[in-house]
């Protein structure tokens, strides 16, 4: 019997040993790398101190550093380590730089060790499909996106008949999921409960996993990966949305061919021709259930925050509920209340109620990131290495212009006013513009490609909502939720429900 048992025994010694072995070495070979830059709060709190409080209140230390140095750089320690802030003034200097050169994607994959949880991957088929496929054929999806949405809605939620909690950080995942979905799968892919499922834990696994890798040290990362259990996950997730697309692939391949028309318009297609057009051999079928997952972590996720944000400004404000209500009957009284592509640049208001709960809760407050693929020199002479990751600190509310008006209120139809003001205003301050003064959606040339179908989506998703149900925070709230942070993400409080009762 002994003999049975000391193989597991030893092995369990082992890799105990490693584990111990590994966790001091990574401790002990963290060194940050540092600029000649003044750090904030390094005079008066010790490093781990500063390390949690940027994990749980980046904001008000981003705030601090704001107020002590104004026009200046900073630094703030991370658990990453050292990571410098500019003055939004050097979005300027960054702007005009291309992907290869200062990348935001690249920037976003090492916050979250892309390379082991695989979203370190630019792929110009991809960025392609997004940037021109589907920004060109927004306007033709209108109508089955809206049926996507009433069909979750039918069918995921509760009848709602008198004031029922809804818990907005499940239900809209699978919401958007399926609305994302129609676009890039196709009909009746978007409905597969398993694709659905795979799409929407893969984003989960990469963020939790990344987060758990990153205690470890660079060097030890190799080994201390299997000791993760989601990075294990990530992997599966990749071929599990392989074996679910195979079928779909060898249905289109089994489909007569039509010289006349396309018979599939979604981003498979887009892919799949994109690919036969630029004799891409390196693109398969693997390859395209890798993109699609990548797809989907960028659409899903930030778009549903986004709703959540917008619904906790609605239900703290009841008094925008009405005037959004008859701009939605308004643009579509007719056609029988039924969303068409110009019925989503129509609603203003929602837009500028869009915008302004975007502004007080981004998606971050550092959301212009680069990472310097080559050596840049900034107008100032200041000198960032090639591999060195910025971020400008975007959500200091004083920076508004002065004809914004009171940069601290929450004003619904801020924008609404600002372009009603001249002709020249009426296409400016919308809510998937990139200006200086406007940086959620990024800056520049490697701003956003995805934000004229995140604002679509959201405006379809939000239109349905007032049109068919009246909302309210439960009992024992008062005034808006205080938001959460993980580090510079600005997360909705997930503790509170939202009320939703259906309109008779």
């Amino acid at each position: 019997m002994a003999s049975i048992h000391m193989p597991t025994l030893w092995t369990s010694t082992l890799t105990a040993a490693i584990i111990l072995i590994v966790a001091v070495v990574s401790k002990w070979l963290r060194k940050p790398k540092s600029f000649n830059l003044p750090v904030v709060g390094a005079d008066k709190e010790d490093v781990n101190t500063l390390k949690t409080r940027y994990v749980q209140e980046a904001d008000a230390l981003l705030r601090e550093g704001y107020e002590k140095f104004k026009d200046a750089m900073f630094q703030v320690i991370t658990p990453d380590g050292l990571r410098v802030f500019l003055p939004r003034k050097f979005a300027h200097d960054l702007k005009e730089y291309n992907r290869h050169e200062a990348s935001g994607m690249k920037a976003l994959a090492d916050r979250h060790i892309g390379h082991y949880t695989t979203i370190d991957h630019e792929s110009d088929i991809m960025l392609g499909a997004i940037k021109i496929d589907l920004n060109r054929h927004l306007g033709t999806f209108v109508g089955d996106v809206e049926h996507e949405v009433a069909h979750c809605f039918e069918t995921q939620f509760p009848a709602c008949d008198d004031w029922t909690p809804i818990d907005l950080h499940d239900k809209l995942l699978r919401i958007v999921a399926q609305a994302s979905a129609r676009i890039f799968v196709g009909y009746p892919m978007c409905r597969n409960e398993e694709w659905l499922d795979c799409s929407t834990k893969f984003a989960t696994d990469v963020m939790t996993g990344g987060e758990k890798l990153k205690q470890w040290h660079p060097y030890l990362r190799p080994i201390a990966q299997y000791f993760v259990p989601e990075m294990t996950r990530i992997r599966g997730d990749h071929q599990r949305a392989l074996d679910l697309l195979l079928p779909e692939l060898n249905r289109r391949l089994a489909e007569p061919a039509d010289s006349n028309a396309s018979v599939h318009n979604d981003m498979i297609q887009w892919m799949q021709d994109r690919a036969r057009k630029t004799g891409d051999k390196s693109f398969d079928s693997k390859e395209l259930a890798n993109l699609q997952m990548l797809t989907a972590t960028a659409a899903i996720h930030t778009t549903r925050l986004a709703i959540i944000h917008t619904l906790y400004d609605l239900a703290a404000r009841p008094e925008y509920v009405e005037p959004l209500r008859d701009e939605i009957l308004q643009v579509t009284k007719d056609s029988n209340g039924i969303l068409q592509k110009q019925h989503l640049t129509q609603m203003r208001l929602l837009d500028s109620f869009m915008k302004e709960s975007q502004r007080h809760s981004p998606p971050s407050v550092a959301t212009f990131q680069r990472k310097a693929m080559i050596p840049i020199t900034l107008s100032n002479g200041f000198r960032i290495p090639a591999g060195t990751i910025v971020q400008c600190n975007t959500n200091i509310l004083d920076e508004a212009p002065p004809e914004w008006g009171d940069p601290h209120a929450f004003d619904g139809f801020r924008f609404y006013k600002l372009r009603t003001r001249s002709p020249e205003d009426v296409n400016r301050f919308q809510f998937a513009s990139t200006t200086y003064d406007s940086m959620q959606f990024g800056f520049g040339r490697d701003a956003c490609p995805g934000r004229f179908f995140a604002s679509n989506q959201i405006k379809i998703i939000l239109a349905y909502i007032l049109s068919h149900y009246d909302i309210k925070f439960e009992d024992g709230v008062v005034g808006r939720p205080k938001n959460f942070m993980f580090e510079v993400n600005v997360l909705a409080d997930p503790t509170k429900m939202v009320l939703f009762k259906k309109i008779r």
